[in-house]
């Protein structure tokens, strides 16, 4: 059962899970952008040759190292923000809600399909084994899974902005 958020200290509180999920969308957000228009292009253009040179470069580290710091927190945030929205009836609930479901959305795709599918193309952790057909497959499906995943920031990032103003 949720009770009113009255208190200053709810709101305060409240506002605080609102304006983290701003700044961690934000972020999160705009580094999958830069992603998918400069990177991207760059490995997915002729794979598995353009997969395996990419592999080479320093970026290709560095990639995963900006959103490993991101989205835990993004992770803990959302969580907290859909406890938050559950437990307080406030005028921005269903906004608070539907960022934190993003946030939550965007990790599960993380966690199922993101990191397997890195981990078999060389991204993470040592060079990839997939054959060349897999690795066209799976580049493939990297792409349509990315368009979602923009998606799911895109929206979590506008209901975040609602939820606080």
């Amino acid at each position: 059962m949720s009770k009113l958020a009255g208190s200053m200290g709810e709101m305060i509180a409240l506002q605080a899970i609102a304006w983290t999920l701003v700044i961690l969308f934000a972020l999160v957000l705009g580094g999958q952008v830069f992603d998918a228009l400069v990177l991207v292009p760059i490995w997915s253009g002729n794979p598995p040759d353009s997969v395996d040179e990419w592999l080479g470069t320093p970026a290709a580290a560095a990639v995963p190292r900006y959103f490993s710091r991101l989205l835990p927190v993004l992770l803990v945030v959302s969580v907290g923000a859909l406890g938050a929205g559950v437990s307080f009836a406030t005028p921005r609930r269903a906004w608070l809600l539907l960022a934190a479901g993003c946030g939550l959305a965007h990790m599960g795709l993380v966690i199922r399909f993101f990191v397997p599918t890195n981990r078999a193309l060389g991204f993470l952790g040592p060079q990839s084994a997939a054959g060349s057909p897999d690795k066209a497959n799976l580049v493939r499906a990297w792409l349509r899974w990315n368009s979602v995943r923009i998606a799911l920031d895109l929206l979590g990032l506008v209901a975040a902005v609602h939820a606080v103003v």
